[in-house]
């Protein structure tokens, strides 16, 4: 009879554990394979993202678009870093300071997100100095994307470091889960 007794206790406690088991499992394939948690650290994706923001990326299956705002594993950094896709394979971008504008494929950018006022960069490059047209004239490269931060004056980005690769880029950043001075929820 005592042996009854055991199996039962220990079937009841093994009817506990499974689904905790199951559930600990689907969270580490969830966090391993679907999304993946970030910090923002510093103030270049400002007012889009502050400081110690926290946000969930998703990465299985994402292709990368223009507009997006992505998480990236700079290999010219050595950090990752949180910037807004501004042209993909094959874009003309195109950097006029003084309009305080930025063109993709020859039309002008709606950035409502976009801080300040431009102050003239350095880029990483001379060669993409336009001097006919005064801008900066980028022509992305296949398999390779322009990102920018939000706050331009305040962002070692793409006019700095060049081009980011699509290995490079770890999901689009989708949901702030946490922030001291910005609304929770999805990213725009």
């Amino acid at each position: 009879m005592r042996a009854g007794k055991a199996s039962k206790l220990f079937d009841n406690i093994f009817d506990f554990i499974e689904p905790v088991i199951i559930a600990v499992f689907v969270f580490i394939c969830v966090f391993t394979f679907v999304l993946n948690n970030v910090s923002v650290v510093g103030e270049s994706m400002e007012n889009t993202l502050f400081n110690g923001d926290r946000l969930i990326s998703f990465k299985f299956m994402y292709t990368p678009k223009r507009g997006d705002v992505v998480i990236i594993n700079s290999e010219n950094m050595k950090e990752i870093i949180v910037k807004r896709i501004i042209g993909v394979a094959n874009d003309v971008v195109e950097i006029d300071y003084k309009e305080n504008a930025v063109y993709v494929n020859g039309e002008r950018l709606e950035e409502p997100y976009v801080r300040e006022t431009m102050n003239e960069r350095e880029a990483f490059a001379d060669v993409f100095y336009d001097e006919a047209s005064k801008r900066y004239v980028y022509r992305v490269p296949f398999n390779k994307y322009l990102v920018l931060g939000d706050n331009r004056n305040h962002s070692t980005d793409g006019r700095i470091f060049g081009f980011v690769t699509r290995d490079e880029i770890i999901g689009k950043a989708v949901f702030r889960l946490y922030s001291k001075e910005g609304k929770l929820g999805t990213i725009k």
